[in-house]
C-alpha cells in the first residue's frame, strides 16, 4: 500500500478555486497595505503612536482598579 494516492487526495481537497485564490491574495494585499500605512505613520511621528497606546493602557488600568 503506497501513501502517494493519499497525498494526492489531500492536495486535491485543499486546492482552492481561482476565485478563492484571488480572495486570499486580495486579503493579504489589504493586510500589507494597512501595515505599511501604520508603519509610515509611526515613522513620521513615533510619539503620537506611543501616546495613543499609552492612553488606551491607562484607561484599561483604571477600569481594573475600580473593580
Amino acid at each position: 500500500m503506497s501513501k502517494k494516492p493519499t497525498k494526492s487526495k489531500k492536495k486535491e481537497e485543499t486546492k482552492l478555486t481561482r476565485e478563492e485564490e484571488l480572495e486570499r491574495e486580495n486579503e493579504l494585499l489589504r493586510l500589507e497595505n494597512t501595515y505599511l500605512k501604520k508603519l509610515k505613520a509611526f515613522r513620521e511621528n513615533p510619539n503620537a503612536f506611543h501616546e495613543k497606546h499609552r492612553q488606551k493602557w491607562h484607561l484599561n488600568s483604571k477600569k481594573k482598579d475600580s473593580d
